[in-house]
């Protein structure tokens, strides 16, 4: 028999830091040096250059067209341990509109090609041995980003993400979120 006790009703878990929203630029992942950043950590709410170590969560490029491709990172970086299964989806409405993550839907071995405005919600893992959410009861964090704008002769991109720091809360709306 096994038994469980937790202090109080896990199902009513609560959220305790807020939502924020950054505005970033980042190179393409192409057409740049290694060392210029053109990957997102959503956890570290910053753009970090892709290595080796997967230590990002989606990378970013700018195709033939002058449209922003997202990747998520197993797609970019094969990491001997194995990456995480990063999700990313278009979501409809505007960014200011989309005020939630989806609870499904996500795919973790394609990529996304966005257009500005359009906005991508991200499923990011965050559970193994001392992440962030190595203990909670959903592994993930989310996000949402959309390209504000892309300058193809610099092969640099706009965008702006929003974010929710509470392992599995998907709320994006100001303030603490509730679910």
């Amino acid at each position: 028999m096994i038994v469980l006790n937790a202090c109080g009703n896990i199902a009513s878990l609560k959220a305790t830091i807020p939502t924020s929203v950054d505005t970033l630029s980042l190179w393409a992942l192409s057409g740049t040096p290694p060392s210029y950043p053109s990957a997102i950590s959503i956890a570290a709410r910053q753009i970090v250059r892709v290595d080796g170590f997967a230590a990002f969560d989606i990378a970013l490029d700018i195709d033939a067209n002058g449209n922003t491709v997202v990747y998520p990172v197993k797609l970019v970086v094969a990491s001997p341990g194995g990456s995480r299964a990063v999700g990313i989806m278009k979501t409809s409405g505007t960014f200011e509109q989309v005020l939630e993550a989806p609870q499904s839907g996500f795919e973790t071995d394609s990529s996304l090609v966005v257009a500005p405005g359009e906005v991508v919600a991200v499923q990011a893992p965050y559970n193994l041995s001392g992440d962030i959410c190595q203990f909670a009861i959903s592994p993930n964090l989310y996000a949402k980003i959309a390209v504000d704008s892309v300058n193809v002769a610099m092969r640099v991109i706009y965008l702006k993400m929003g974010f929710d720091p509470n392992c599995g809360f998907r709320s994006f709306a100001d303030g603490i979120p509730t679910s």
